[in-house]
């Protein structure tokens, strides 16, 4: 059996690998020295630990979402437009041309503003 492609194995980690990637745990090994290098756009007046903190409780939120939604319980409570707007930092601080690609071809916003 061949080895599996890296894109491959990427595309099967679960959602929760990428939140505890972002454990303080990984300061050392990782983070401390790579965080800016992943997230070139990310803001200059955050530490590196502050920033790490700040993307691990993002992508807290984007999970808790996700996980809603695909145990189809009901977000009508939830600010959407947060939501969006937190995943849209996060891309836009990995790479600003996929954010804004993203955002060309996202729908959501469009029924965020028709929301009653």
């Amino acid at each position: 059996m061949p080895n599996p492609t890296m894109g491959k194995v990427v595309a099967e980690l679960k959602f929760v690998f990428w939140e505890k990637m972002f454990t303080a745990r990984h300061d050392t090994r990782i983070w401390n020295s790579q965080l800016r290098a992943c997230f070139p756009n990310s803001p200059d007046n955050l530490t590196v630990a502050q920033l790490r903190t700040k993307i691990f409780d993002d992508i807290n939120s984007i999970r808790s979402l996700r996980n809603r939604i695909a145990h189809h319980e009901p977000i009508v409570t939830r600010n959407v437009q947060d939501d969006f707007d937190r995943i849209y930092k996060l891309v836009s601080w990995r790479d600003t041309v996929t954010a804004e690609w993203m955002n060309e071809i996202q729908t959501v916003t469009h029924f965020i503003s028709g929301r009653p």
